[in-house]
């Protein structure tokens, strides 16, 4: 089940070689908290570019710039986000058609090209030809809190920008609690969705890594109540009925029965080691099955944190993937 977001964020793979050791006996937190996510861009991100026609000359940035480029500067003017791009295009001659210097970032490589940017008197507005944005949010779900390195893992795969159909690179992010206000039920083929309000007085943590198994960071304080548990590697899980923990209203987390139906061993991290269906009967009437925003979902069997929800088979909304627990550790205890 893959979470789409609304905007950008960072893109860091996981190298997965000379990990350090992970021991079994070791107790994690367990998560099931929904988060809301804020991924920012060191600059803005093009998403995409249009022609545009003033004074019957026509206008296409799409030779000089592409989707996925991140502006750095206008004119040897520093951008960190758009409302400081809006404020360098603000202190320009509305006369003419200046061609504008643009330092930018593509595949690492730091770039430098020319750009017309126009004044519009029919909106009162200058024309760039380019969408941007600064930033992704969205709703996942927290798996784990580790204290022994005060890291989290969460969601389980990466985050997508679907605009440039890549991994989000973003520079840096926060975490945040978010409230679950409503569920849009699944449906064959239509994927649900958790509706939340996110808490951006409360920050929870950073984000330092965006990975295909999920995001990492470090954590500022733990929620109350929270359980402490053991993990359990590959070789102690086992078929049969497992518990998962996610929120379904509010902040409160529940606890709902599933049945493991199929363990693929792996030697390599993949987020769909674990096959599962739904069994509980009150996760089946909220929401229908799994849900864009249970991503990372923490799952229990027998007293241990397994794993956590990665996808969903949206042909049927009752079953779904996990990814392997000891592979998140892996990774948020090498940040």
């Amino acid at each position: 089940m893959r979470k789409y977001f609304m905007a950008v964020i960072l893109a860091a793979s996981i190298c997965f070689g000379n990990f350090l050791p992970l021991h079994a006996a070791d107790e994690i937190y367990l998560g099931g908290d929904s988060i809301g996510i804020e991924l920012t861009y060191d600059g803005v991100m093009v998403s995409g570019t249009y022609r545009y026609t003033i004074d019957n000359t026509t206008y296409d940035p799409s030779n000089v710039l592409r989707s996925g480029d991140i502006i750095e500067s206008i004119d040897g003017k520093r951008i960190h986000s758009i409302d400081e791009l809006f404020a360098v295009l603000r202190s320009f001659n509305k006369q003419g058609s200046p061609l504008v210097s643009i330092g930018f970032l593509r595949n690492n490589e730091h770039l430098e090209a020319s750009i017309p940017i126009v004044f519009d008197t029919a909106s009162n507005s200058y024309k760039t030809g380019l969408y941007v944005k600064d930033k992704l949010t969205g709703v996942g779900t927290l798996t784990y809190y580790d204290p022994s390195n005060q890291s989290y893992g969460a969601l389980g795969h990466e985050i997508y920008d679907v605009e440039i159909k890549q991994l989000a690179q973003a520079s840096q992010g926060s975490i945040y609690p978010a409230i679950v206000t409503s569920i849009q039920k699944a449906q064959n083929n239509v994927p649900g969705e958790k509706h939340a309000n996110i808490l951006y007085s409360d920050r929870l943590g950073d984000v330092k890594t965006n990975s295909t198994l999920g995001i990492y960071g470090t954590y500022t304080a733990l929620p109350k109540q929270v359980k402490r548990l053991p993990w359990a590697k590959q070789e102690e899980i086992e078929l049969g009925e497992a518990t998962l923990y996610t929120v379904i209203k509010g902040q409160k987390i529940e606890a709902f029965t599933i049945e493991i139906t199929k363990l693929h061993k792996q030697s390599e991290p993949s987020v769909k080691g674990i096959e599962f269906v739904v069994k509980d009967e009150r996760l089946k009437q909220a929401s229908n099955g799994i849900v864009q925003g249970m991503s990372g979902s923490p799952i229990v069997q027998n007293g241990k944190i397994i794993g956590a929800i990665t996808h969903v088979v949206t042909s049927n909304p009752m079953s779904g993937y996990g990814l392997y627990i000891e592979f998140m550790l892996n990774a948020s205890r090498n940040l």
